[in-house]
């Protein structure tokens, strides 16, 4: 359940995309919305008609104090429409290095999750909202999720390994999926067993090879039934998947064909030989799908 949840903003109508969502979860959790924008203070050049030339230059000291008006009338005109919902909405300003700010703020407001845009921007004076998403998905203390689109998330692909590290995005995917989407989907990819030569011939002769890749689908087939059990939901369609062969490919593939929205998964998760390593499966789904992403990073294990 999420108790408190983070949105960054700038202003600018891509960066709001992620205010839906993320009032929706707090809707269907009743949780408490935590909206944030960081003042930008820099040298800048502003309309002046009465000048001659028509500009005037805005010193660094006027500019903050320009940038934390802006900053506080923003926020209080989102925070109104956001209370219009019902829900409990507050505000902060604080400034500093943005990616920075957000970590911070996450860490100590006790954030739950993190709800962001993959891009907002308009103008110089705004964020370059990719890259400093992509700084709070590696520090992040608590789930993220990137709004990429203004579609609606009606499929939501959980992607698991076996791990209980893979595992840690099954609660947060599930909690968002019961606020966004109506359909869940469990996928586990169990690689294809190889051998090295002297081995292939070996398990040739025996005829071993198609009962490996069988039991490991049997495997991963009861494994995820027996994940799907235990997270069971009323009002959500749940449904498991195994696909034979790599990973990142196998995801992408099937998120495409069903017109995923939405794709939870966890930075890392690699225990034993066979499976997947997380951090770099997550981060090539992050740079091929197109959709949606809740990112969580696991706890370190004690």
């Amino acid at each position: 359940m999420f108790n408190k949840i983070l949105v960054p903003l700038d202003g600018s109508e891509l960066a709001e995309r992620a205010l839906k969502p993320a009032l929706k979860i707090a809707q269907h959790s009743e949780a408490e919305i935590l909206l944030l924008r960081v003042p930008l203070p820099e040298t800048m050049l502003v309309a002046a008609p009465h000048l001659y030339g028509g500009y005037d230059l805005i010193y660094p000291s006027q500019a903050l104090n320009k940038s934390r008006q802006e900053a506080k009338d923003y926020l209080d005109h989102i925070q109104q429409l956001s209370a219009q919902a019902g829900l409990n909405v507050r505000v902060k300003a604080p400034e500093g290095d943005i990616a920075e700010v957000i970590v911070e703020t996450a860490l100590d407001e006790h954030v739950d999750l993190i709800v962001t845009s993959s891009h907002g921007y308009s103008g110089i004076t705004r964020w370059v909202l990719g890259s400093v998403a992509e700084k709070v998905l590696a520090d992040a203390p608590c789930p993220v999720l990137v709004i990429r689109s203004a579609e609606p998330l009606n499929k939501v692909l959980i992607t698991l390994d076996g791990s209980e590290l893979a595992e840690s995005a099954l609660k947060p995917g599930i909690e968002t999926a019961m606020a966004l989407a109506d359909e869940v989907t469990l996928l586990r990819v169990a690689e294809e067993v190889r051998f090295d030569e002297m081995a292939q011939l070996e398990i040739a002769e025996r005829g071993l090879g198609g009962r490996l890749q069988e039991e490991l689908y049997k495997e991963a087939e009861t494994y995820l039934q027996t994940v799907a059990e235990a997270n069971l939901r009323d009002g959500l369609t749940m449904q498991t998947l195994v696909r034979i062969g790599a990973p990142t490919g196998q995801i992408l593939d099937f998120a495409e064909a069903h017109n995923v929205g939405l794709i939870a998964m966890a930075t890392h998760g690699r225990t034993g030989l066979r499976r997947w390593v997380y951090g770099s499966v997550t981060e090539k789904i992050l740079r091929g799908f197109r959709g949606s992403m809740l990112v969580t990073r696991p706890k370190p294990m004690t």
